[in-house]
Formats: C-alpha cells, sequence, structure tokens
C-alpha cells in the first residue's frame, strides 16, 4: 500500500481564513456579474464600457482566479503567506483604483435616492440601484482584502518566529508526547551511555581476569605440546616455552591430551 508524502500543515486559522475568502469571493463574483449586464447592454446600444469599469472588471475576475487557484495550493503544499501578500497587495491596488473611480464619477448617482423623482422610469431605478449594488460590493472587496492582507502579515511573522516546517519521525516511547523531540534525545542519550560503559566478556581490550585467565590457559597448553613433542616423534626440538608477563602457567592444569592431534 503507497505511503501519502507528508504535506506542510496550513498555518492560517480556518474560521479568518475562510470567512475572508469567502466575503472577497462573494464581492468579486456579484461585481462580475453586475459589470457583465453592464457590458452587455452598453454594447447592444453602441457604447463603449467606461475606463472605470474596466479596471474593476479585470480586478474582479482576477480575484476569483486567485481565489480558486490558492484553494488549490492550499490543499495540496500548503499557501505560503509570502505569496500570498505579493498577490493580495497587488489586487488590493486594482481594488482601491476601481474604487476611487467610481467614487469619483459616480458621487451624484450613489448620493441620490432611487425614485421616480430623480430616476423617471422603473428602468431608471433599476440602473440606480445596480449602481449602489456595484458600489457597495466593491467597497465590500476592498475590505476584504485589506482583511485578507493583514492576516497574512500576522501568519508570516508566526511562521518566522516558529522556523521552517521539516516532517520528522518519533521515537518517543509508550505514554511519551511523539513530538517531544528534547525528551526522546534525551532518552537515547542515555541508553546509548549505558551500553558504551559495560564491555562485552569475549572483548579484547579488557584486561580482567577472565581474559588473563584464558591466555594462560593457551600458553600452557602450547608449553606443554612443545615439552612432549621431541618423545613422540624421536627428534629433538628446541624446547620453547610461552610466558605472559614472566608468569608461566604449570601444564599440569589443563586436561588437553597432545596425541588428539596426531
Amino acid at each position: 500500500m503507497r505511503s501519502r508524502a507528508s504535506v506542510k500543515p496550513s498555518d492560517y486559522p480556518a474560521l479568518p481564513f475562510h470567512s475572508i475568502r469567502f466575503v472577497t469571493f462573494l464581492s468579486s463574483l456579484v461585481v462580475a456579474i453586475i459589470l457583465a449586464v453592464f457590458t452587455y447592454h452598453l454594447h447592444a446600444d453602441g457604447y463603449k464600457l467606461p475606463f472605470a469599469f474596466l479596471i474593476l472588471l479585470v480586478a474582479s475576475f482576477l480575484s476569483i482566479l486567485n481565489i480558486i487557484l490558492t484553494a488549490v495550493a492550499n490543499c495540496a503544499c500548503g499557501l505560503s503567506a509570502k505569496l500570498s501578500i505579493v498577490l493580495n497587495a497587488l489586487l488590493l491596488i486594482l481594488w482601491l483604483l476601481s474604487l476611487a473611480l467610481l467614487s469619483y464619477n459616480m458621487s451624484g448617482t450613489i448620493l441620490t435616492k432611487c425614485t421616480t423623482e430623480y430616476w423617471a422610469t422603473s428602468t431608471g431605478i433599476s440602473v440606480c440601484r445596480s449602481y449602489k449594488a456595484l458600489f457597495a460590493f466593491t467597497a465590500v472587496g476592498v475590505a476584504g482584502y485589506i482583511a485578507a492582507i493583514w492576516l497574512d502579515i500576522i501568519v508570516r511573522r508566526r511562521q518566522t518566529r516558529l522556523g521552517a516546517y521539516n516532517p520528522m519521525g518519533s521515537t518517543a516511547a509508550v505514554g511519551e508526547d511523539p513530538w517531544d523531540v528534547k525528551l526522546a534525545d534525551r532518552r537515547d542519550s542515555v541508553s546509548n551511555a549505558n551500553y558504551d560503559a559495560v564491555s562485552h566478556p569475549m572483548s579484547g581490550a579488557a584486561n580482567g581476569p577472565y581474559s588473563h585467565s584464558l591466555e594462560h590457559g593457551h600458553a600452557g597448553e602450547a608449553a606443554q605440546y612443545y615439552d612432549s613433542a621431541p618423545a613422540a616423534s624421536g627428534r629433538r626440538a628446541p624446547r620453547v616455552r610461552f610466558s605472559h608477563g614472566g608468569y608461566q602457567h604449570p601444564a599440569e592444569q589443563t586436561g588437553y591430551d597432545p596425541a588428539a592431534y596426531r
């Protein structure tokens, strides 16, 4: 069974993050729909789209695309706060420019009431209401991007304070916190120190009585073998004795039979 790759967890708090993005997406969608209707009627009557409407239309479509792509990135590998700040700042500039142009060009329309006294017909009243809805949702979009940048800055400061993310395994024992890395490292270091302090009984570096008894035993066996070898073969051979530190172990203390090797 294939194991899933480690995905960086999102540093954004869920409720503020999704609430701000929902408000921004809703305002962008409403603005895009209103401007699409205006564009259709203006094109049918032979009028050009005003410059303020064109900038606001571009800002709304880019905002919808930005929200969709960043949502996919957040689910796939975690949204980068630095990238989010850059994108939201660029879009905020477009929204602020659009809001300023709307306020300058539609100040008379926004401040008047949508009644027959000022707009005469029902068509004029619906146009007045559409203008006011466009201005209101543009202001909401600006507020949403200001809140998004504020949240990005908070998350970025938290990431800088906590450091980089690295997925790592844990060797915690039963009943311990698996994320307590200091506790696991301390336990491992103590166990390694205890293991190194106990030497193996068969190691050559030990100078205990066990190693001395083995060396004296083998020296005595070799001495007994060379003492009895001339008598068995009929030839004279040099008498060789092995010693260890000046002490000779007597051959009589071993039960070794040299005839077993002939």
